[in-house]
């Protein structure tokens, strides 16, 4: 009867070690792979924080002088020019089309959420621009981040949640959702 006792403790035992040495596995594997998730997050967030209003006002005047409207299309288009005169690097000028893409996202959920009520007000004109200017500093990856969130989370959270950044407040207060 004791030799049973001792063996059910050691059984006890057993699996208590087998438990905790699968947690410690799962945590070595498992766990850096959320944390590098979650700093490239905050790293994005920290990037759009870290911004050099200077910087931007001066991407922002080069963008918005090598903009022009399309009233067809309804759409700010971005010359290429800049990059042939100088200005922006081709790599940059991808930044900056790909940049006002993802933006188009938000614009149209925005049309799209405002449809049957009364009619969408103008969107701050420069605000496809500085979403450009913001591609073009700190790469698509921060623009991504914010219209995934706009998309995923609705427009009034992603105002909510990004209304301490200037040209993101102006849209969302055009919109009625600030």
């Amino acid at each position: 009867m004791e030799q049973m006792t001792q063996e059910i403790k050691k059984g006890r035992f057993f699996k208590a070690i087998l438990v905790t040495l699968v947690a410690c596995l799962f945590a070595n594997i498992l766990l850096p792979t959320v944390n590098a998730f979650a700093s490239e997050k905050n790293d994005a967030y920290q990037k759009l924080a870290q911004i050099d209003q200077k910087e931007f006002k001066t991407i922002l005047d080069q963008i918005t002088d090598y903009s022009e409207y399309d009233y067809v299309n309804k759409k700010w288009i971005l010359d290429h020019d800049i990059v042939t005169d100088g200005i922006f690097t081709e790599e940059q000028y991808q930044n900056a089309e790909k940049a006002g893409q993802e933006w188009e996202k938000v614009e149209t959920l925005a049309k799209e959420s405002k449809q049957g009520s009364i009619a969408p007000r103008v969107l701050p004109a420069l605000l496809i621009l500085a979403i450009k200017a913001v591609g073009v500093i700190v790469g698509t990856a921060v623009i991504t981040e914010i219209t995934t969130a706009f998309t995923r989370w609705g427009l009034s959270a992603g105002c909510k949640k990004f209304k301490k950044y200037g040209p993101i407040k102006s849209f969302c207060q055009a919109n009625g959702y600030l």
